[in-house]
């Protein structure tokens, strides 16, 4: 490697547009640069390459040397334009991609929106969205499956960074025609002999002494689809943040616990160290702003 001339890629646009043009004075003048300059510029790529480009009588006629090496800088330039365009697109979000994973909370709830936005600022930018549990989403952030990740702090693994959005309460969530569907509250302890289905959002229950008997169910349902259908069906109840429910979902009633009030935390999670793409960065503030005109902004 240490043999090779010591050139930029403004030495070989001067010789594509001397080659092209066949004057010097013509190619200075595209280049914007005065003809001494161009003619310098020249000189010193033929003496770092050891041959002359252009014949010495006629100095806009290429050698047969130049006549090889034409096709080559030309491909090079042509190189360099294209990677220079896709770092230049990366930088400024007109190009990348972005992969971000997330809670169905926010999935439902926040997505459509933002996605749409997102599209019409960002159209070149691909988005490759996955959905699964907080945990699922941690671990997509760990194996670099997605750079940026929106849930709860389960594993908290130190290789993790987490910034707080916004807090959700729980709730008993239930079918519309169950007994307690059309009370203002109730308490943990009422709902402890309830048939109870767990999920993996309850290990953020852990710490609470009144909601302990969420954490050791009978019934546990990791798929949030099919908890849905279940509750839907009357086939349990369960304890999901006030935002877990989807919209979409007219036959459930949510109904907040209390004594204690119990809240989750909802954030952006990401690599420790590790700083954002530019897609990933402006997907971040849209969050942020999201979260801010929301109730219970942290």
């Amino acid at each position: 490697m240490s043999g090779l001339p010591d050139l930029s890629i403004a030495h070989y646009r001067h010789f594509l547009l001397v080659a092209e043009l066949g004057s010097f004075s013509a190619a200075a003048a595209k280049a914007c640069r005065s003809q001494p300059a161009l003619s310098l510029s020249i000189r010193e790529m033929e003496q770092r390459l050891g041959q002359p480009l252009f014949e010495p009588g006629n100095r806009g006629t290429l050698t047969r040397f130049g006549q090889e090496c034409l096709p080559l800088a030309r491909e090079l330039v042509e190189h360099h334009e294209r990677v220079a365009g896709a770092l230049a697109g990366l930088a400024s979000n007109q190009a990348g991609t972005l992969s971000m994973a997330s809670v169905a909370t926010v999935a439902t709830h926040w997505l459509p929106e933002l996605v749409a936005r997102y599209r019409d600022r960002y159209p070149s930018v691909s988005l490759r969205l996955y959905d699964d549990n907080s945990e699922g989403v941690e671990r997509m952030v760990l194996a670099g499956e997605a750079e940026l990740g929106v849930c709860s702090p389960v594993l908290r693994d130190r290789r993790l960074a987490f910034e707080p959005l916004l807090r959700d309460a729980f709730g008993l969530v239930c079918h519309r025609s169950h007994p307690m569907a059309r009370r203002a509250s109730v308490t943990w302890r009422e709902i402890a002999g309830l048939p109870l289905v767990g999920t993996v959002a309850h290990r953020q229950l852990a710490g609470h002494p009144q909601a302990a008997f969420m954490l050791e169910r009978q019934v546990f349902v990791s798929n949030m689809m099919s908890l849905l259908a279940m509750l839907e069906q009357g086939v349990g109840v369960t304890v999901l943040a006030r935002l877990g429910v989807p919209p979409d979902s007219p036959g459930l009633a949510f109904v907040p616990l209390v004594r204690p009030r119990i809240e989750r935390t909802l954030g952006i999670t990401r690599l420790a160290g590790r700083s954002l793409t530019p897609a990933a960065a402006s997907m971040r503030d849209m969050l942020r702003d999201k979260a801010h005109g929301a109730r219970g902004v942290v």
